[in-house]
């Protein structure tokens, strides 16, 4: 068997990326609220990008750009 990783990995929230019907505030990161989601893919490809961040989507729509 091999050895599994005691450790665990932790993930800053850089930004999320929101529409305008999405109600999130702010904390440590930041906001972003796109018009519609072409822009908001766009946006968060763009900061994504800009960080080397990784993406993930919530089950609402909302995009959080993560950093390891």
């Amino acid at each position: 068997m091999g050895r599994e990783s005691t450790q665990k990995e932790t993930y800053n929230i850089i930004a999320a990326v929101t529409l305008a019907h999405h109600k999130v505030s702010g904390g440590n990161s930041f906001v972003v609220e796109a018009q519609n989601e072409d822009e908001q893919k766009q946006i968060m490809l763009d900061i994504a990008k800009a960080v080397n961040g990784d993406v993930t989507k919530t089950s609402n729509g909302i995009l959080i750009i993560l950093k390891g």
